[in-house]
């Protein structure tokens, strides 16, 4: 009975939602070899300010230096 959490931003819709439970659900029942009954998917929405990459928030825009700690490189873009 396979379990799966995925943490995503917070602000998809629950169409959105819905479809990521759906084909996640597929995959892994088609791996695990068991029926999609037995496979639970947990979809927690992590706000952007709780959420860290290279030691920046995501909800800091990486133009602004003031904004990252020191010795952290600006994100490339598109990282986010």
């Amino acid at each position: 009975m396979p379990v799966v959490t995925v943490d995503w931003w917070k602000g998809n819709d629950r169409r959105k939602r819905a479809d990521l439970v759906d084909e996640v659900t597929t995959t892994v029942a088609r791996i695990a070899g068991c029926p999609r009954e037995a496979v639970t998917v947990l979809v927690r929405d992590v706000e952007q300010d709780h959420w860290g990459r290279g030691g920046v928030l995501a909800d800091a825009p990486a133009e602004d230096p003031a904004l990252r700690p020191s010795g952290a490189e600006p994100a490339a873009a598109g990282a986010r």
